[in-house]
């Protein structure tokens, strides 16, 4: 028996020691993505940004911190945050942060959702909700779902639609609520929605 006693503590600290040496990865990894959020760069100066949304001329600044990428379905344009002093390593596409502008709501049901609601007079029950009158904007609002965060504006527009609502799309992970980081990105987007203009 002295030798299976013996054989099953040396397990157990071996397990024990294992379990610890993943707790303290996991710490290290959450320290590092806290510094990371709670220490973001300044925002680079805004740059206009073109674009043709449909048939019509879309522009807005936004700062040199977005780089225009790929985007959504229904994207016009998109860009994706991309400071310099990250490196791909640590930025990956699991941790997409965007702006975009949609060409209606595509693939964002919870948009649409809120959308229908507010069409048929009601409204949202969202984080932030606030309606605009005599705006290019119906209304902002900011929703959680499946571990992000969407902040967005609807335009203005004749459609009773929901799903034809163009909509201009902060996206971010969850686990930058709270954070310098997010201060840094809403204050970005509210740039390009308050100088957005179509004509």
């Amino acid at each position: 028996m002295g030798f299976f006693d013996s054989l099953f503590n040396s397990a157990k600290e071996i397990i024990d020691g294992s379990r610890q040496a993943v707790e303290n990865i996991q710490c290290d990894m959450e320290q590092d993505s806290s510094e990371r959020y709670d220490h973001p760069s300044e925002p680079l100066p805004a740059a206009e940004v073109h674009t043709v949304s449909h048939g019509k001329d879309v522009v807005f600044m936004l700062s040199g911190d977005f780089t225009e990428h790929g985007g959504y379905t229904s994207s016009a344009v998109s860009f994706k945050y991309d400071p310099e002093h990250l490196s791909v390593l640590e930025w990956d596409d699991e941790n997409e942060m965007t702006v975009s502008l949609l060409e209606g709501t595509g693939d964002f049901d919870e948009i649409t959702e809120c959308i229908e609601e507010y069409l048929s007079g009601g409204t949202p029950d969202t984080e932030v909700f606030e309606a605009f009158s005599g705006s290019q904007y119906m209304f902002r609002a900011k929703l959680e779902a499946s571990d992000y965060i969407m902040y967005f504006y609807v335009l203005r527009s004749d459609t009773s639609d929901a799903y034809d609502c163009d909509v201009l799309l902060l996206f971010y992970p969850s686990e930058v609520r709270s954070t310098a980081l997010e201060k840094k990105l809403t204050a970005c987007f509210d740039e390009a929605a308050r100088t957005l203009t179509v004509s």
